[in-house]
This record gives C-alpha cells, sequence and structure tokens, in this order.
C-alpha cells in the first residue's frame, strides 16, 4: 500500500474540511451580527436611529480622512527630508 499517497490525500481532505467549515463560521457570525444590529434598532429599523447611525458613520469618516491628511502631510515633509540627501542635518550634527 502506498501509505504516503493515503497521508497526502487525508491531508488534502483535511485542510479543505477546515476551510469550509471556516467558511461557514464566517457566514454563521455574519449573520448573528445582523441580527444583533437588527435587535439593537429595535427590530423595526426607526428613522431616527438610522439618522443617528449615518452621523455617527458621517462623524467618524470626517476623523478619518483629517487623519489621512495628516499623514499625507507628514509623509510629503518626511520626503522632502531624504530628498535633500544631507543626513548629517537629519541627525542633528553640525
Amino acid at each position: 500500500m502506498d501509505f504516503d499517497g493515503i497521508g497526502t490525500m487525508a491531508l488534502f481532505l483535511s485542510s479543505g474540511a477546515i476551510g469550509v467549515g471556516l467558511i461557514i463560521l464566517a457566514g454563521y457570525r455574519m449573520r448573528l451580527k445582523a441580527e444583533i444590529e437588527k435587535h439593537r434598532l429595535g427590530g423595526s429599523g426607526s428613522t431616527s436611529d438610522l439618522d443617528d447611525l449615518r452621523d455617527e458613520m458621517r462623524e467618524t469618516l470626517a476623523q478619518q480622512a483629517t487623519q489621512i491628511d495628516e499623514l499625507h502631510e507628514r509623509l510629503d515633509f518626511a520626503e522632502r527630508l531624504l530628498a535633500r540627501g544631507k543626513p548629517d542635518e537629519l541627525a542633528g550634527d553640525p
């Protein structure tokens, strides 16, 4: 008997089963999150709750956009310093 072939086949089957199991668990997790969100909103999805969520999302996106702009400015500054090509000045040595 070819035990190497059987072992390889068992490995592939078990890894495939684990992959399918992970996909099923991810789907179940997403379904649970949706149900929790539905219950959090009271099941009716009232417009005031949805408006509050939209406002919260807009504020979060605005904060993230500000952070991205600040990071972009810092990156530009660092690139300008590196483009000078004078490592002695960057280290602070006269």
